[in-house]
């Protein structure tokens, strides 16, 4: 009787391991369709998004050839060749057909739609080959005209761990989505962009003197009591054998070459008040250290600004020439990034980078902030800190319907605080961890930016 319930037992056990095998195997088919799905459904939005961005750029494109005088079968055979090149750089996989446009028939705006598939992974073993998408985007020009000031924290942080390389990545494809490859820069001013960038201080480059009222090249003198020892009691061999030290007035001198500039300090402190007599920018200075017998001087990076232009090469060029310095005085890079869009400025800018009215029908301006940590370097006690004054440029500025993106990249808690605060609204407000959600960022804020002549 033993042996047979025993028996019976095992056959149990062995009938039920059985059946969880199947009923496992059973389920293992669900779940992979349900993974699939979610992953590839991930794939093709983010696949449509940038396509969407394709046609985004391609409408404004096209209008903009209209207004030029092309015709539509011009801007047709144009437009298509433009998407398909775009295209082509964004996926092998993606197979998308020709792009429709439609035309407003009492202006020259374009509306355009295109049908995509993108192959799918493991919905595939389901029978579903592609997922389908359509996106549509219309051009129209009530902003015709955009500046944008790019501000870039290039202090000593920015050195480690490739945040750099991540940030010239992410700041050249945001010049191209706002100044794409097929601009015809001969006929594309309504989009000017202008790059300025920070540390302990601003470089102001060849503008120095304009904003300063002083020459880069300058001699700083400092009077100090020269000690001298002198011998007051000889040994037979000649040696001395007791000094005293005596001190004398002295005069030294050192001349420097530098162009970086501090915050303004005064009544024009937080305004876009333009440089001139009671109204200068203050110079970085020497000072002489009578204790160590040496002189410092005040220096910042050696990158000066680059004015509003619509030269791909220039705004690459500064771009790739960003290198990392010292400390964080993210006022002063709030307060450039204004100046170099500020129409009150248009007397230190070159002609052709001369900022257009507030007041200009159908314009809008933008400062694109970034730091990478916190604003802890300021020269005027008097006026706050760097986060106190930085405050204050903020709100002067958006009083100005300046729109402010910000970008907190692996920023601490104060830095992102900081760009919160600045941004437009929290939808202007980015806070990258990585390269790639950087370069999504700034990709983001660029696209929303031509948006501004975007409708769908």
């Amino acid at each position: 009787m033993k042996n047979l319930v025993k028996g019976l037992t095992n056959r149990w056990r062995a009938d039920t391991r059985g059946n969880a095998a199947i009923i496992f195997a059973l389920s293992v088919i669900p779940i992979l369709s349900i993974v699939g799905v979610a992953i590839d459904t991930q794939m093709t939005l983010t696949q449509k998004n940038k396509v969407q961005a394709v046609v985004d750029s391609a409408v404004i494109f096209g209008a903009r050839a209209m207004q030029d005088g092309a015709s539509r079968t011009e801007v047709a055979k144009d437009v298509n060749a433009y998407v398909k090149a775009l295209l082509k750089q964004q996926s092998a996989s993606l197979d998308c057909a020709g792009i429709s446009l439609e035309y407003e028939d009492d202006s020259q705006d374009i509306n355009a739609s295109i049908f995509c598939s993108q192959p799918t992974t493991l919905s595939n073993l389901f029978g579903q080959r592609t997922m389908d998408f359509r996106v549509a985007s219309g051009s129209t020009y009530g902003i015709g005209k955009v500046e944008v000031a790019f501000v870039f924290d290039v202090s000593g942080s920015m050195g480690s761990s490739g945040k750099m390389s991540d940030l010239k990545v992410a700041a050249l494809e945001a010049v191209d989505t706002l100044l794409p490859t097929a601009y015809d820069t001969s006929k594309s001013d309504d989009v000017r962009l202008a790059m300025t960038s920070y540390d302990t201080m601003v470089n102001a480059g060849s503008y120095f003197k304009a904003v300063t009222n002083e020459n880069p090249l300058r001699t700083y003198t400092a009077n100090y009591n020269k000690e001298t020892k002198v011998c007051t009691k000889y040994k037979r061999n000649g040696k001395c054998k007791k000094y005293k030290t005596e001190t004398t007035p002295a005069v030294t001198s050192k001349t420097v070459n530098n162009t970086c500039v501090k915050e303004r300090v005064g009544s024009d402190a937080f305004t876009d008040e333009d440089p001139g007599p009671s109204a200068w920018l203050e110079a970085a200075e020497a000072y002489y250290d009578e204790s160590r017998d040496r002189w410092s001087e005040e220096t910042c990076n050696d990158i000066g600004p680059l004015p509003l232009t619509d030269n791909r090469g220039s705004l690459k060029a500064y771009v790739n020439d960003l290198d990392d310095f010292s400390m964080t005085a993210g006022h002063m890079g709030v307060a450039w990034g204004w100046y170099l869009i500020d129409p009150k400025w248009d007397s230190v800018w070159p002609s052709a980078s001369k900022p257009l009215p507030y007041d200009e029908p159908d314009a809008a301006k933008a400062i694109i902030m970034m730091t990478d940590g916190e604003f802890n370097s300021y020269f005027s006690s008097g006026q706050g800190n760097s986060f106190e004054q930085a405050k204050k440029m903020c709100d002067a500025a958006k009083a100005e319907h300046i729109v402010i993106y910000t970008v907190a990249f692996q920023a601490p808690s104060q830095g992102q605080e900081i760009l919160n605060y600045c941004a437009t609204s929290a939808d202007h407000a980015f806070n990258p961890e990585d390269g790639q959600q950087l370069k999504d960022a700034y990709t983001m804020i660029a696209q929303s930016i031509s948006d501004l002549r975007i409708t769908y």
